[in-house]
């Protein structure tokens, strides 16, 4: 599955929502709740669903510290 890794703690000041560091969103995700942090601090990843997690309300890549 798709998703954006974030590259760096961000927090989108007009919707309010704060990403972490490694953070994983979907494509949906990030059309709402992330659309004015920029491009530029996300890498575009293919993960597999059952090799993601979460931990305390973040979507993570399992095996990755």
């Amino acid at each position: 599955m798709m998703y954006y890794k974030a590259l760096d703690d961000r927090y989108d000041y007009f919707t309010g929502n704060a990403l972490v560091k490694n953070e994983l969103i979907t494509p949906r995700e990030r059309n709402t709740k992330y659309r004015y942090i920029s491009d530029r601090f996300f890498s575009v990843v293919n993960v597999k669903k059952t090799e993601t997690y979460f931990n305390f309300g973040v979507r993570l890549q399992a095996g990755q510290h």
